[in-house]
């Protein structure tokens, strides 16, 4: 994305803010990261003030899809060099009103990176309840769909990255050495939350070991 000291980034769903502060880390960029959730929102701006970058990483508590977004984020449109995002796009069914809003907070020219789910082909009955019941996630699109998706926000120079096959991977191997290391976890976190996160791990390596399934790496540019 040619990120440089003066670029302005908005990371959306930013979590906890580990990949807002490695970005600014390496590029020196200023970050905005997003969060809905307050008390992820709150521990994320601690852990960015232990590590002396609240500086370069702002914590904002908000909704993607709020129509003041723009006001709360202190700018409004068109302030920011790139957006992006980590599977999150995922659990918004309607991703026209998400992409027109980063469409719309983007500088010409601007650039989104987002990795998300997709469509490979048509889900299972029981698929489709995982997804919706483990995943939060409803209506993914197809690869056709999406990118049709994008140039109709207003994207160009769309890469539509396949990372099916690695994530399958990753994510059979993630439960496999979760379930190995079952005692370290509960040793340290409880029984109860090892169930719960292994129920999720084997949730998502049922789905995409099933075909249906994809990943996916969006890098797009705004027109």
């Amino acid at each position: 994305m040619g990120l440089t000291a003066s670029s302005k980034v908005l990371d959306v769903g930013s979590g906890f803010g580990g990949p807002a502060r490695i970005l600014s880390s390496l590029t020196k960029c200023h970050v905005v990261a997003l969060e809905l959730q307050q008390d992820i929102h709150n521990l994320g701006a601690e852990l960015t003030r232990r590590c002396n970058l609240s500086d370069s990483v702002d914590h904002v508590s908000g909704d993607i899809l709020d129509d003041k977004i723009g006001q709360q984020l202190g700018n409004g449109i068109s302030s920011f060099d790139a957006i992006v995002s980590y599977l999150v796009f995922l659990h918004i069914p309607n991703k026209g009103s998400v992409l027109d809003v980063c469409r719309k907070l983007l500088k010409p020219n601007g650039a989104l990176f987002a990795e998300d789910f997709f469509c490979i082909s048509p889900f299972t009955k029981v698929e489709v309840e995982s997804l919706a019941r483990d995943v939060f996630c409803r209506d993914l699109p197809s690869r056709e769909e999406y990118i049709q998706q994008l140039e109709l926000s207003g994207f160009k120079n769309i890469q539509f990255i396949d990372m099916t096959t690695e994530w399958t991977q990753y994510v059979t191997k993630r439960l496999e050495h979760f379930i190995a290391n079952k005692d370290g976890y509960v040793k340290v976190h409880g029984e109860e939350a090892y169930s719960g996160l292994l129920e999720f791990y084997a949730a998502v390596a049922t789905l995409f070991s099933g075909g249906n399934l994809g990943g996916v790496r969006i890098v797009a540019q705004m027109t």
